[in-house]
């Protein structure tokens, strides 16, 4: 199935070990374009369940994309005003026969896979709950023959019956910039401004319009940071040396103060860059977003140690349904 176009950005002098990664234009076996996902599924799901040892296989790459898609085409109902996101692992085997996956075999993994969702979202305490999205990831184990995956299970909802969700910056949004410091004045210990920019761009992010109910399929992960993206000179302010993210020296991460009004240039800058620098496909929507603070080597300049942003996401495409969640 197709996952996201990479636009291409500009990279400035910052380097580090390891680049920030992208999403890749991967070749698919399908195109959103030439299938109606429910009615995949739905057959998919049907053949899954009627499957006889020997009778059909796949590869593991399609094993792990049908059973994260079919998950949250069960579970998914992701449409929700919400200011909580909870984030659950479970475990699953899927044995191997000469690098294929027994459509039978997969079947017992599903089922298994289902059971375990129940047990976790039923744990789960938050009003109004839903599963929001899940992903699905299968790393072969070469000798076993066996196939470990990891499926992890976002469950969104309000964290009492009427919350105050907070959509914005004000006067008193003044953070430190990291290692949970808190405000400029010594309160709010345990959150800085990366820990605000998460919940502001999770509680405004764009809405998702559907009449029906809203599920992901094709999830992957990317990322980015600071040194990807210099600031315009010639259009807005700059701060901390000039980038559309917070960019600094290790020393000024406990010492710099992040105003309300350069939180609201951070959070413009990040939806603009999750919005319309990361993907082309219109149908590829941010489901999950990850700051933090990483080190950069910067080769240029004498004591080149830097700290920068780091923006890991999860993305997917977004499907609309008028088929009601699978009861279990």
């Amino acid at each position: 199935m197709v996952v996201a176009t990479v636009v291409s950005v500009a990279i400035v002098s910052c380097k580090k070990d390891s680049e920030s990664k992208m999403p890749e234009n991967k070749a698919s076996e399908m195109s959103a374009s030439d299938i109606n996902m429910d009615e995949y599924l739905t057959s998919f799901k049907k053949r899954l369940l009627s499957a006889q040892k020997g009778e059909e296989a796949i590869s593991p790459e399609q094993a792990e994309r049908d059973l994260g898609n079919l998950l949250n085409f069960d579970f998914g109902d992701a449409n929700y005003a919400s200011d909580v996101y909870c984030y659950d692992t479970i475990h699953v085997k899927l044995p191997l026969n000469h690098g294929l996956v027994d459509l039978s075999q997969l079947s017992i993994t599903y089922k298994d896979a289902v059971d375990q969702v129940v047990v976790v979202f039923n744990k789960t305490d938050l009003f109004e709950k839903s599963v929001y999205a899940i992903s699905c990831s299968f790393k072969q184990d070469t000798r076993d023959d066996v196939s470990d995956g990891i499926i992890t299970i976002t469950t969104r909802g309000l964290s009492s019956p009427q919350p105050s969700i907070k959509t914005g910056f004000n006067q008193t949004d003044n953070w430190h910039v990291g290692n949970g410091l808190g405000k400029c004045d010594g309160t709010c210990v345990g959150d800085d401004h990366l820990t605000m920019l998460k919940l502001v761009y999770d509680n405004t992010k764009s809405a998702l319009s559907c009449n029906g109910r809203i599920y992901f399929t094709n999830n992957g992960t990317a990322s980015f940071n600071s040194c990807n993206f210099p600031a315009d000179t010639q259009t807005g302010p700059i701060y901390n040396e000039g980038y559309r993210l917070w960019y600094g020296y290790p020393s000024s991460v406990n010492t710099y103060c992040v105003s309300y009004l350069e939180m609201e240039y951070y959070l413009d800058n990040l939806k603009d860059i999750l919005d319309n620098w990361v993907f082309i496909d219109v149908n590829q929507y941010v489901t999950r977003i990850n700051l933090r603070l990483d080190d950069y080597n910067e080769q240029s300049v004498p004591n080149p140690l830097r700290k920068v942003v780091t923006c890991e996401f999860d993305y997917a495409t977004v499907n609309c349904t008028n088929e009601p969640i699978a009861e279990y």
